[in-house]
């Protein structure tokens, strides 16, 4: 019995390494891009820390680390909301690292592309699980979000470090999209 314990925790310990050294990679990356696709929306996404913007075919977001500016095609309108981590963690989850560590549980698997994190919510709520697949070069390229609704894929390509960008790539203007779009303030 004391020998399985030992076992979970060393992998425990193994999975939060892993994790850590991947939300260190992101860090030391400085500004981000890159291509996704998640539930027929694809586009580009370019990650500064905790902020960034979203490109995609039928939404365009933009986050200062604040206050988030969504613009979505469908309904032709911009909602400005103040996201929580919680929301945050469904578009970076390394972003929100802190979080995440503090409100998951994990466990790793080794595969032959790198590794893949299962992280499990330490309190009941809409997310029931997130797996993570990241490269051994620990790159998270796809994740996986189960909610009480389904499950979907956030899957990352063409992931370029070092990425010049200014404090204005991350924040809203009206010009970047169409003419007499109506903003909605939801905060």
């Amino acid at each position: 019995m004391l020998l399985l314990f030992v076992a979970m925790a060393c992998q425990a310990q193994t999975a939060t390494q892993i994790f850590d050294k991947t939300v260190s990679a992101f860090r030391n990356a400085g500004t981000v891009s890159a291509s996704y696709s998640m539930r027929g929306s694809h586009g580009t996404i370019v990650m500064q820390g905790s902020k960034f913007r979203i490109l995609a075919n039928n939404v365009k977001a933009w986050y200062d680390g604040k206050t988030e500016y969504t613009y979505s095609k469908a309904t032709g309108e911009v909602n400005i909301t103040t996201p929580s981590a919680r929301d945050l963690v469904m578009v970076s989850p390394l972003s929100v690292a802190s979080q995440v560590r503090n409100a998951y549980t994990m466990k790793a698997k080794k595969n032959t592309g790198g590794y893949t994190l299962y992280l499990t919510p330490k309190k009941k709520g809409q997310v029931k699980s997130i797996t993570l697949y990241i490269s051994k070069a620990y790159v998270l390229t796809k994740a996986v979000y189960t909610t009480s609704k389904g499950s979907q894929s956030l899957t990352i390509s063409n992931y370029r470090t070092h990425v010049a960008a200014s404090a204005s790539t991350f924040r809203f203007s009206k010009s970047q999209v169409p003419a007499g779009t109506q903003v909605v303030d939801l905060r």
